[in-house]
């Protein structure tokens, strides 16, 4: 099984985008191969033409059997985890979301499944609901 690690880069440092996603892979990895979009770019930008990027992302997306999604920035730009999340919709997939930086967003909570407070919840609920 696979889960999809969606959430802002634009507006937070690499090192804290990287963080949490760490953290989901260790508390899901067990039951579940993680991908995420600075998969291979940990470091910086490997891709010469930000479409590969694109193009990657969405097919992770339809590979995978959950999307997971930080929603915890008030400040970051969310146009691509937005991009993500509809896609991820239209899929079918299931999209949990954790954190609560866009409560009030009509699009957000029309296109997830659930909201969650924490990462650890989120991944908890994963667990439990995937495996």
């Amino acid at each position: 099984k696979i889960v999809f690690l969606s959430g802002p880069m634009r507006g937070v440092p690499r090192s804290e985008s990287l963080a949490w996603r760490k953290i989901a892979k260790n508390l899901l990895s067990k039951n579940f191969n993680v991908l995420h979009a600075y998969r291979g770019r940990e470091e910086k930008e490997t891709f010469t033409d930000p479409r590969a990027a694109i193009i990657r992302d969405k097919n992770d997306i339809l590979l995978c059997d959950v999307m997971l999604v930080n929603d915890t920035h008030e400040g970051a730009s969310m146009i691509g985890t937005s991009m993500e999340i509809l896609w991820a919709f239209l899929s079918n997939k299931p999209i949990i979301v954790f954190g609560n930086a866009h409560p009030n967003d009509y699009w957000l909570n029309y296109h997830i499944h659930t909201r969650v407070a924490t990462l650890t919840d989120a991944c908890e609920l994963v667990n439990k609901m995937f495996i």
